[in-house]
């Protein structure tokens, strides 16, 4: 099985990926993980990717793609979940090639909806218990407008291709959780 996990900054995507893949035994992915691995790191493609995170921006599509790209031909036979990618239409269609040259495919797209006001009130609240620098009030607000003009597009893309499966987020965690195990144990 192969997954997409969509969904805005601060729905739970990460919380979501960590059961999916310790319950249904599924390797995981975070590109968010992937980059600030490379930043923390100090590499030439965390020095390029930190000048657009500190904003709040999304980092140029090459560099999450050819990390994501490289992961992905180390699991070829693997069951796998991504977590954060593809961010936009472009990145849609690149890792489809990449799938593609392959002969590989997504199975589903899980896409968990949160309310804008929800969003906001968790990123601050995981501000404050991790203390990621990325989640200010302002850098909040802009990452939100950057997924409702780049990411957004992607639910109808993947919902023309038959993949995408709704989750209301706003729900507690465990809530969610259960209505993606059901899903997942039915598809």
């Amino acid at each position: 099985m192969r997954i997409i996990l969509l969904g805005p900054p601060g729905a739970g995507k990460g919380t979501q990926a960590g059961y999916i893949s310790k319950n249904f035994n599924i390797k995981k992915i975070s590109t968010g993980d992937l980059v600030r691995s490379h930043i923390k790191e100090n590499t030439e493609l965390g020095k390029i990717a930190n000048e657009y995170y500190i904003k709040g921006d999304l980092v140029p599509d090459k560099i999450p793609t050819n990390m994501v790209k490289e992961w992905i031909l180390n699991q070829i036979d693997s069951k796998w979940l991504l977590d954060g990618f593809p961010r936009n239409i472009n990145q849609a269609e690149s890792l489809n090639n990449i799938l593609s040259s392959v002969n590989s495919n997504i199975n589903t797209v899980l896409f968990i909806n949160v309310d804008t006001k929800l969003l906001i009130e968790r990123l601050l609240n995981r501000q404050s218990i991790e203390n990621r620098s990325d989640d200010n009030l302002e850098t909040i607000k802009n990452r939100i407008s950057i997924y409702e003009k780049e990411t957004s597009p992607l639910i109808g893309f993947y919902n023309d291709k038959k993949l995408l499966y709704k989750i209301n987020g706003n729900k507690p965690i465990k809530s969610v959780y259960q209505e993606i195990e059901n899903y997942l144990k039915n598809k």
